[in-house]
C-alpha cells in the first residue's frame, strides 16, 4: 500500500485489505467449494480435506501470482496452478464446479463481511458518544448558525442529538444493504452450473454453508445492485461523518474555541506555528469524504450496465475500487468515533458567543433530542 494509504486508514482495515490477506480470502473460497463438491459426490471427500488444508496464503509467493495474473486476466487462474501443485495427487478436483468471478466475488463478499464488522463497530461508538453528549448537554445553550452566520439560539445537546440521527441512518443503511449483498456468489463459466447441473441448489447450499454465507436465488454475477446499495450506504456514513468533522473545525476556530478535539501526543500540532492545535481528526474524516463519491461513482459506472454473462472491465474495476472506499471509510468513522468520545465543549465560550445575537429560549430542543435518542434506541 503507498503512504498515503498508511495515512488515511485504520490498521485493522489495512490488514484486510493487504495483497496476502485478500488471496486467503480467495483461498477460503476455494475451500468452500471443494466443501461442497464433496458434499454432492463431485469430488472425494479426501480430495476436498486435502484442498482445504492446502489453502493457506502464508505458504504462496504472492508477488509471483500477482504477476501471473496480470498476464492471465485474472488472480484466480496462476492460484488454482498454485493450489493444484499443492495438492498433486487431487490437481483434478481443485476448483471443480467453480470459475473465477464465482471466487472473486465470493472472496470480496467474504472480505467485506469482516470490513463492515469494522466500520459498524465505530459507528456504535459514534452512536454511544453522540447520545451521551445530547443528554449532558441537553441544556447547554449556544448559538444556531446558518448560512455561516449566528441564527437563533439552539443548544449543544440537540446539534449532538442531530449527529446522532445521521449516524443512526447510516447505520440502518449499510445494516439494510449488508443483509442483502452478504450473499454467495456461485454460477459457474456463464451462470448455468454446468458442472453440478443435477445438483445445482444442493451444491449452492453446501457451498453457502461451508462459508457461512446465505445462498441467493440465481446467481448475481452481472447483478450487482446489492453492492451498490452497501457501497451507498457506506458513503452515506462517511458523508455524515465528513458533515460532523466539519462542524467540529468550524468550532475550533480560534475565534470560536467552543470544541477542543480530544488531545493526544503528537496530535494536532504545527510544523511552523508552535500555538495552533489543529483539527486532524476532522481534518481525516473530511478528505475521506472528499474522497467517496468519486469512488462510489466508478462503483456505479463498473456495476451497472455489464455485459450479458461476464463483464469484461466491470467487476475488475470494482474489485480494485472496494479496497479504495474501505480504507477511506476506516479513516472517516475511526477519526469520529475518536473525536466524538473524547469532545471538549467549552460552554463558557458558547455563552460569549450566544451574546452576539443575545439570550433566548431554544425552542423544542429537549423534544427534538428526546426524539433522537428513541431513534438511536429503536423505540
Amino acid at each position: 500500500m503507498t503512504l498515503s494509504d498508511m495515512l488515511a486508514s485504520t490498521k485493522a482495515m489495512r490488514e484486510l485489505f493487504a495483497p496476502r490477506a485478500s488471496l486467503q480470502f480467495m483461498l477460503d473460497a476455494e475451500a468452500g467449494l471443494a466443501e461442497a463438491g464433496a458434499e454432492i459426490g463431485l469430488i472425494t471427500k479426501e480430495a476436498a480435506d486435502a484442498i482445504a488444508a492446502a489453502c493457506k496464503a502464508d505458504d504462496s509467493d504472492v508477488d509471483q501470482i500477482a504477476a501471473d495474473g496480470q498476464l492471465a486476466g485474472t488472480i484466480v487462474i496462476p492460484l488454482v496452478k498454485w493450489l493444484k501443485s499443492r495438492v498433486p495427487a487431487y490437481a483434478d478436483s481443485v476448483h471443480k464446479g467453480g470459475t473465477s468471478q464465482d471466487i472473486i466475488d465470493t472472496a470480496l463478499v467474504l472480505q467485506l463481511r469482516e470490513g463492515v464488522n469494522l466500520l459498524t463497530s465505530d459507528l456504535g461508538a459514534m452512536t454511544r458518544a453522540t447520545a451521551v453528549m445530547a443528554m449532558t448537554h441537553e441544556d447547554t445553550k449556544m448559538a444556531g448558525r446558518t448560512l455561516m452566520q449566528s441564527a437563533l439560539p439552539i443548544t449543544f445537546g440537540l446539534k449532538a442529538a442531530y449527529w446522532l440521527a445521521a449516524i443512526e441512518d447510516a447505520r440502518r443503511a449499510i445494516n439494510r444493504a449488508a443483509r442483502d449483498a452478504f450473499v454467495l456468489q456461485c454460477g459457474g463459466a456463464s451462470g448455468t452450473l454446468d458442472a453440478v447441473a443435477g445438483t445445482p441448489v444442493e451444491f449452492m447450499q453446501a457451498f453457502g454453508a461451508a462459508l457461512f454465507l446465505p445462498v441467493p436465488a440465481l446467481p448475481w454475477h452481472t447483478r450487482r445492485g446489492p453492492m451498490l446499495r452497501l457501497a451507498s450506504g457506506i458513503c452515506v456514513g462517511i458523508g455524515a461523518a465528513g458533515k460532523i468533522a466539519t462542524d467540529i473545525a468550524l468550532l475550533m476556530q480560534s475565534e470560536i474555541g467552543e470544541l477542543s478535539e480530544p488531545a493526544a501526543p503528537g496530535r494536532g500540532g504545527s510544523s511552523a506555528m508552535a500555538h495552533k492545535r489543529n483539527p486532524t481528526l476532522s481534518i481525516a474524516a473530511r478528505a475521506a469524504a472528499t474522497r467517496a463519491p468519486g469512488l462510489l461513482a466508478s462503483l456505479f459506472t463498473a456495476a451497472s450496465f455489464q455485459e450479458h454473462e461476464r463483464a469484461a472491465g466491470g467487476w475488475q474495476a470494482e474489485a480494485a475500487i472496494w479496497p479504495e472506499l474501505m480504507l477511506a471509510a476506516s479513516s472517516a468513522f475511526s477519526s469520529m468515533a475518536e473525536a466524538l468520545g473524547g469532545l471538549q465543549v467549552n460552554d463558557a465560550a458558547m455563552t460569549r458567543n450566544l451574546a452576539i445575537i443575545g439570550d433566548g429560549a431554544p425552542g423544542a430542543a429537549s423534544i427534538l433530542i428526546s426524539r433522537a435518542l428513541d431513534i438511536a434506541s429503536n423505540k
